[in-house]
């Protein structure tokens, strides 16, 4: 009887972490930066099938420390200045919070009438990273994507 105490505990923590899991739902926003520029974002639970069916191996994985899979997937980001709209590039970005997003993890900075750059700071609290986006001409590209802790820092501590 003994034994089956610590089997029936383990056996109800893996069924309540596995529940926590499936009960992860999308995250919609919308940030205002004024000067008619808005960022939309839309965040999704990682599918671990994919993660089990390619052996752990899907790329370069931002934001997840530890090597296992992610439970959150940066989905999009689209910016839009006036008519303009931008769709930017996300590939690779998971855990981009921890919780919900905030606009305090963005920062727009306008360069001229053409052009601009967006730079976010994305942690779940335990791996942190950087990108940042130029956008000219409503073209946009990621100039960087780093976890290094440097650069992280050097983001971090000026965003523009």
């Amino acid at each position: 009887m003994k034994k089956l105490i610590p089997l029936v505990v383990i056996v109800s923590l893996v069924a309540l972490l596995a529940g926590n899991a499936e009960q992860l739902e999308a995250q919609n926003g919308r940030f205002d930066f004024g000067h008619g520029i808005t960022l939309e974002y839309h965040i999704v639970p990682f599918d671990n099938k994919v993660f089990r069916q390619k052996g752990g191996e899907i790329g370069p994985v931002y934001g997840v420390d530890g090597g296992g899979p992610p439970s959150t997937k940066l989905e999009k980001l689209v910016l839009r200045r006036g008519k303009s709209v931008t769709q930017l590039e996300v590939s690779c970005m998971y855990e981009p919070a921890a919780g919900k997003m905030l606009k305090s993890q963005l920062h727009v900075r306008l360069i001229n009438a053409r052009s601009m750059t967006l730079t976010g700071s994305f942690s779940d609290a335990a791996g942190s990273y950087v990108a940042k986006w130029l956008i000219v001409d409503g073209i946009g590209v990621r100039t960087i994507l780093s976890d290094d802790p440097e650069i992280v820092s050097c983001v971090e501590s000026h965003p523009e």
